[in-house]
Formats: structure tokens, C-alpha cells, sequence
């Protein structure tokens, strides 16, 4: 029996032991690092072409040029605020800085701050990359859709607001007699920061379209073209209220 008994606490004991270091490599896989973060400051400053100066001391560093005529973009996407490095960025994703509507600093308090950035994703329509910083530390991101135009109220409280849509209508069914459903999609800029304002979006996607079909673009929502008036109408009131 005793014989038994140390036999199976030597079996418990190897176990934990095997679940740690399981565990353990776990923990370490979790934590590995990219790329970015092993660039020297010295290969970083060759590849920066471009300096785009912010509010609040922001800077934005960009490199890796393509020049495509009637836009540009970049590969190589460095964010700072006072000199200090906050987020490296060398992938695939092509910034764009040729609408004057951005990029948009917001700050929220003495330590927090919103920045926007457009992304290009032609022959899609763009989009923007969203940033939060606190601390000097971005604390999220997040993909939003290129706004209509400048903030403003487009509602009945005392917020201003963005409007957007994700992507270019597309014709569909024969000779394009249908579209895909195509939501406008309203921020509200709230103290905290820019906020999806569901209830604005619900109730105008529901004059437009008769009914909330969700938050995204959606091709299997058909939508008859000669229906799209109201959207259109839409359009134009966010593009001319102030």
C-alpha cells in the first residue's frame, strides 16, 4: 500500500510539473514580438521620406513612397508624440495623405487623444485607421469607414457627429436594376471620444432603406435602384449641415 500511495503521488507530482512547462511555453509563444520592434533607430530614420506635423505634437513619419498619379501612399508608417515612438508600422497597409480631411487629431483629455488615418484600399473605397492613445500608449485600434465630410450636427442633441458608409455601391441583377445594401453609418463625437451612435444609425437606415438589415456593407440585401433616392438625399443633407 505505501508502495501505492508513492507511486501515485510521484505520478501527480510529474504531472504538474508537465502542465507548467506546457503552460509555460504557452505564456512565451503568446508573447512574441514582430518585426517592427527589433528596427534600429538608425534603419528607421533611412526609410522615413516624409514628416507630417500634427496637433498636440503629434508627428506622423511616413516612407516607402508609391507614386500611382493621382495618389500616393506609404508602407512605412511611423506614429510619435514629443519624439517618442508609439507605433511602427512597415506592412502591406498603404497610408494615403491626399484628402485634407486628415489625418484628425481629437484630444479627449491631457492624456488621451484620438488620431485618424486613411488607408487605401482601392478598387474598394478606403478606409480609416483609428487610434487611441493614453499615456503615450496606444490602447486601441480599430477600422472605421472614410467620412462624408466634416463633423457636425446631425441630430437633434448637442454632439457633432461623422458620417460614413464602407464601400461604393455596386449595380447588380439585370441591366443593374438592384444594389447592395449599403448602410450610413453615424459617430458621435462624446467626451470620451468617437462613439458609433446606433440609435441615429438604426432609425435613418430604417427611413432609407424600410429596415435595418445590420452595420456593413451586405450584397445579399438587394435593394432596387430606383429605391436609392433617399439615400442620396441623405448624402447631400450630411454634406451641407454645418
Amino acid at each position: 500500500m505505501k508502495f501505492e500511495r508513492a507511486f501515485i503521488t510521484f505520478l501527480i507530482a510529474f504531472g504538474l510539473i508537465a502542465y507548467s512547462s506546457v503552460n509555460a511555453q504557452k505564456k512565451v509563444t503568446s508573447s512574441s514580438t514582430s518585426s517592427d520592434s527589433f528596427q534600429t533607430k538608425e534603419s528607421i530614420d533611412k526609410q522615413v521620406e516624409r514628416t507630417i506635423k500634427l496637433d498636440n505634437d503629434f508627428e506622423i513619419k511616413v516612407g516607402q513612397k508609391e507614386n500611382f498619379g493621382k495618389f500616393e501612399t506609404y508602407t512605412f508608417f511611423i506614429l510619435t508624440h514629443r519624439g517618442k515612438k508609439l507605433y511602427l508600422d512597415s506592412s502591406l497597409t498603404e497610408y494615403e495623405f491626399g484628402d485634407k480631411l486628415y489625418p484628425i487629431v481629437r484630444k479627449l483629455d491631457k492624456e488621451t487623444f484620438e488620431i485618424l488615418v486613411e488607408v487605401n484600399d482601392r478598387p474598394s473605397k478606403n478606409y480609416l485607421k483609428y487610434f487611441k492613445v493614453h499615456q503615450d500608449k496606444i490602447i486601441r485600434t480599430e477600422k472605421l469607414p472614410t467620412f462624408i465630410s466634416k463633423a457636425s450636427n446631425l441630430d437633434t442633441d448637442n454632439n457633432l457627429e461623422f458620417a460614413g458608409f464602407w464601400d461604393w455601391d455596386e449595380t447588380l441583377g439585370d441591366n443593374g436594376s438592384f444594389t447592395a445594401y449599403n448602410p450610413i453609418i453615424y459617430y458621435e463625437l462624446r467626451p470620451n471620444g468617437i462613439t458609433l451612435d446606433s440609435t441615429l444609425t438604426i432609425n435613418k437606415n430604417k427611413e432609407i432603406y424600410g429596415d435595418f438589415y445590420g452595420f456593413k456593407f451586405n450584397e445579399k440585401v438587394q435593394v432596387q435602384t430606383n429605391d436609392t433616392k433617399k439615400w442620396n438625399s441623405e448624402i447631400e443633407r450630411i454634406k451641407e449641415t454645418k
